[in-house]
């Protein structure tokens, strides 16, 4: 397992250097490329309100879930 370890530090380590959007690389400048700014904004809101809806339908079928399970049991526990 350490050498497993070793290896991908290794290998993270030696790739140190990434390529990035200019709207990446400088969110703050907004005189440079201000298309390339307001697009990566846009990205972020886009990935949040998906990340939200998912949250969401995941909780209301753990709620259906757990609300079902609460039935099935009161049902078997009546009999």
């Amino acid at each position: 397992m350490k050498t497993v370890a070793l290896l991908v530090a290794t290998l993270l380590l030696a790739h140190h250097s990434a390529m990035a959007c200019v709207g990446c690389r400088t969110p703050m400048v907004a005189s440079e490329e201000p298309q390339t700014v307001m697009a990566g904004v846009a990205f972020s809101w886009s990935v949040i309100t998906m990340l939200v809806i998912v949250i969401a339908v995941v909780s209301g079928l753990g709620w259906y879930i757990a609300r079902t399970c609460q039935r099935i049991d009161r049902e078997n526990a009546a009999r």
